[in-house]
């Protein structure tokens, strides 16, 4: 069909003359019945632009947010992963080494279908830092004082200069990274390039904390000079802007945690607490010093074939693409404009695989709307997964302590299969202590976005809806 022609021209008689936009005078008061003197409405971006958290000058917020409402990245990056591996395979002979590791990774990212639970257990651990005794003592101290707004103060800040401690190399490194791509992209000129790429490897040098300062203000210069230089662009600003972040991220006040240490102790109860506290981070200090071993889990096999892909120039000339749908799922996982649990689940089961991902909002209450707020915890989840020669399903739960709501949605030629295996779904709870409440199996007309399922999503990050 072809498209429509969009014609911007107004339509007026030839013979009459437009009448010509006359210049406000803002210093003559303005008449409420002379619509002349509006130019043109506000637009809405801009109204809500001092109210709503998700609208920065930046374009990053705006892209987390089409994220959210893009139904693709919940489980098609996934299935690029089943597209590259085919694309590995058409790789010329000379390049056997690089296609039988990157056979043995994906091989390696499959997981059995009796293992999904220990590597669900793998992938929590590893999603956040907050984890031990340390931290479950800090919980219960908040929980068993809510009123004392002064211990969730000093709680917050102390979380706060810990994860700054323990994150400087890392913030370092992510300077050093974005340095070393801006010297790649501004390479037609040499000494701008090699000026970043000589910086890059400094902030990577073990002494690099002891030349912060220094290295910033050289940083901070050479950001200058590249604003005023003709190679300067819009996507050069963003790298920029992400650099001048990561070095806010790097905090070189030594007394910064012990202050906030002291800080939370004072707000502790009793010397017996105060006591535990130490020694629980005394225990969690040396368990950090030391590098522990566990078993790589699925997303850190994803991790390298990304690394090993994006390393060859031939696989990225013809997969480009299905990298790209990686990371922007990748993006949409846990942040602040996505509070929810996330896990990768690829599952090889009697010679089928499935690509599966799972959402998990703990405090699910917020996303319901048909059931009336009674004080009960519900954890809501969204479960979307791919089953080779079959199609793509969504299964969306709601637990209410021991009731699970079940709704599963499946390809239109499996509904009356799935339908049918209504009560053995119910039999299947009959031992673990939950039961079976709403059950509901309907085809999958459309995928769904994450804000269509979590719809406490929006509300979250989007300040104070005003309408007059």
């Amino acid at each position: 069909m072809a498209d429509i022609l969009r014609v911007t021209t107004p339509l007026i008689n030839k013979s009459q003359a437009p009448e010509m936009k006359r210049n406000a005078d803002m210093a003559v008061q303005f008449p409420l019945q002379d619509t002349t003197r509006v130019n043109k409405p506000s637009s809405q971006s801009e109204l809500l632009q001092q109210n709503n958290a998700m609208i920065q000058q930046e374009d990053t917020s705006a892209l987390l947010l089409n994220l959210l409402k893009d139904p693709s990245v919940t489980v098609n990056f996934l299935k690029s992963i089943s597209s590259m591996e085919a694309l590995i395979r058409l790789l010329p002979a000379n390049n056997s080494p690089f296609t039988q590791e990157i056979e043995q990774m994906f091989g390696s990212l499959l997981v059995p279908a009796d293992q999904i639970a220990q590597e669900m257990g793998r992938q929590e651990n590893a999603s956040t830092f907050f984890k031990g005794e340390l931290f479950e003592q800090l919980r219960q101290a908040l929980q068993q004082y809510p009123e004392q707004i002064e211990l969730r103060q000093a709680t917050v800040s102390f979380l706060k200069a810990l994860t700054l401690f323990y994150t400087r190399r890392e913030a370092l490194g992510s300077v050093a990274n974005s340095l070393h791509y801006l010297s790649e992209s501004l390479s037609p000129s040499k000494t701008l390039s090699e000026r970043l790429l000589q910086l890059s490897g400094r902030y990577r040098a073990e002494d690099a904390p002891e030349h912060f300062r220094k290295l910033r203000q050289e940083t901070l210069d050479l950001l200058k000079e590249i604003g005023d230089s003709i190679l300067f662009s819009d996507k050069t600003d963003k790298v920029l802007k992400m650099v001048v972040y990561n070095l806010s991220r790097y905090n070189d006040n030594g007394d910064y945690l012990q202050e906030s240490l002291s800080r939370l102790l004072g707000q502790l109860h009793g010397d017996g607490e105060r006591e535990k506290f130490l020694d629980s981070l005394e225990t969690f200090l040396q368990q950090t010093g030391q590098p522990k071993e566990r078993e790589p889990s699925a997303m850190d096999v994803l991790t390298r074939i990304l690394q090993q892909q994006a390393g060859n120039q031939e696989l990225m000339t013809l997969g480009a693409d299905k990298i790209e749908k990686i990371i922007h799922s990748l993006l949409s996982s846990p942040c602040n404009f996505t509070p929810l649990l996330h896990f990768v689940l690829p599952v090889q089961y009697q010679g089928m695989r499935s690509f599966a991902e799972i959402w998990i909002n703990p405090n699910g209450e917020e996303d319901d709307r048909e059931q009336p707020a009674d004080g009960k915890q519900t954890v809501h989840m969204l479960l979307s997964f791919d089953i080779e020669g079959i199609g793509r399903f969504e299964l969306e739960l709601f637990v209410r302590e021991k009731v699970i709501d079940f709704s599963l949605y499946c390809p239109p030629a499996y509904v009356f299969a799935f339908a049918e295996t209504r009560d053995h779904l119910r039999a299947c709870t009959g031992q673990t202590g939950y039961q079976i409440g709403k059950l509901r199996v309907d085809r999958l007309e459309h995928p769904r976005s994450l804000m269509d399922v979590f719809r406490s999503l929006p509300y979250k990050r989007t300040g104070v809806d005003v309408k007059i």
